[in-house]
């Protein structure tokens, strides 16, 4: 079943969000899609566009496969000022290129467009980076306003590490730094992106580089670090690799090339998918779904900085007041059962005692939640974790997703059924408070 609230295709396959940019009235979403077929294949742009970031304008393909390459995932900026000589306010898409055939090669390409990303030009004299590689994908690119240059974030995937080059006209680039993995869990990166987040509840900002790591990575194989970043160069802090999400599906996340929100928040997107089970989900269609965009900031947690995650405004005005499950909070009986019906969607607020945390299991489409009189500690893995004290979740159903969203952002957690009709299930031990939501 479709979902309702969460984009799909209107047909064939599709994973990474790609290409994800504001023109200045409506956000464009990019996005790897086969035209062809539901399975993975003949990789090529999809694009869709919003102006509110919930309701989307399905366009179809954007940027097609051809006889040298795969479009494979990148990102598009609007190029104001005509650094690149493609026309001022051109939109420019820079992606990589993957050879097809026997011999591998991944290379990093530009294509313009003067339609708002309807249709596309490729640059003639593509590529704009070849280091001979295999293994040398999705180029993330942004402005820095203080040096005045594109910034590139790419991935060198095999070797666990990823490079960051500078440009003054998205043409002619050169290479400034190298963000090592060796110390991250996981293998095979993948989509990396570097992005200044607002430290909430200051006037600081600090930078937040995240990659995807394909193979053995913690929750949906998106890791992150905080760090500075002086517009040649990342150094990171001390405090190590975090998880961005901890469930199955939430992958390839990038930010939009766009205006932050009053709090100076950017907004991200990521794939419900995972390529570990994705392609034996049944045909029936269309393939493949996005998160819910989620503004992104960072809050001090004792000493160490924290993604904190919030779902798009526009988004939650989709759905209706909240109905409590029992009118008196101490009604709730311990380990009542509430079956959700396939199909429905809808968003359930959880909140709990102080000293007690919730436990969330998700399990061959079903989702548990337990309470316990103490606390637990949090588990990074894909099917069980804990929540913090005193906290209360948002749960964003769907007909086949399911996201986990804390008050405070700093736990976030995706999936995606794993069979087309099963049951998600909720239990309440005792909780505080338990209220659902349906859409408008």
């Amino acid at each position: 079943m479709r979902p309702s609230y969460h984009y799909t295709p209107a047909a064939n396959w599709l994973s990474d969000p790609n290409g994800l940019v504001h023109d200045g009235q409506r956000w464009h979403m990019f996005y790897q899609y086969n035209p062809h077929d539901e399975d993975w294949g003949h990789m090529s742009w999809g694009h869709a566009s919003s102006r509110d970031l919930a309701d989307w304008q399905d366009h179809g393909t954007a940027i097609a496969e051809n006889d040298r390459h795969m479009i494979f995932s990148g990102s598009a900026v609007i190029d104001a000022a005509n650094t690149a000589g493609f026309g001022a306010g051109a939109m420019v898409a820079i992606y990589t290129g993957a050879t097809c055939g026997a011999q591998q090669r991944q290379v990093q390409c530009l294509a313009h467009s003067a339609d708002q990303g309807l249709t596309w030009q490729e640059y003639s004299a593509n590529p704009v980076i070849d280091l001979g590689l295999a293994d040398f994908r999705d180029p993330s690119v942004f402005w820095h306003a203080h040096t005045h240059r594109w910034v590139m974030v790419v991935a060198l995937s095999a070797e666990n590490a990823a490079l960051i080059f500078v440009s003054e006209n998205l043409r002619d680039w050169r290479e400034t730094c190298r963000i090592e993995g060796h110390d991250a869990q996981g293998r095979e990166w993948e989509c990396p992106a570097l992005v200044e987040l607002p430290v909430l509840g200051t006037d600081r900002t600090r930078w937040l580089f995240k990659v995807d790591a394909l193979h053995a990575a913690p929750g949906s194989g998106a890791l992150y670090r905080t760090g500075e970043f002086d517009g040649e160069v990342f150094s990171p802090d001390e405090s190590g690799w975090r998880v961005a999400d901890h469930g199955a599906d939430f992958y390839a996340a990038i930010p939009w090339n766009g205006p932050a929100d009053a709090q100076g928040r950017p907004c991200w997107i990521g794939w419900m998918g995972n390529h570990t089970y994705q392609k034996h989900f049944p045909k029936r269609g269309w393939r493949g779904v996005m998160s819910v965009p989620r503004r992104m900031g960072l809050r001090m947690v004792g000493d160490r900085l924290v993604l904190a995650q919030a779902v798009e405004p526009s988004v939650l005005a989709l759905f209706g007041d909240g109905v409590p499950l029992a009118d008196d909070a101490c009604a709730i009986p311990t380990a009542c059962r509430i079956d959700i019906e396939p199909g429905i969607a809808g968003r359930m607020e959880i909140a709990d005692a102080p000293g007690r945390s919730i436990t969330l299991v998700w399990q061959d489409g079903r989702l548990t939640i337990d309470r316990v009189d103490r606390e637990l500690p949090f588990l990074d893995c894909s099917r069980h974790f804990a929540c913090a004290p005193e906290q209360q979740l948002s749960i964003f159903m769907d007909s086949e997703t399911c996201e986990i969203i804390a008050a405070d952002g700093t736990l976030a957690a995706g999936f995606q059924h794993r069979a087309a009709h099963a049951v998600q299930t909720l239990r309440s031990a005792g909780l505080e408070r338990v209220s659902v939501a349906a859409l408008r």
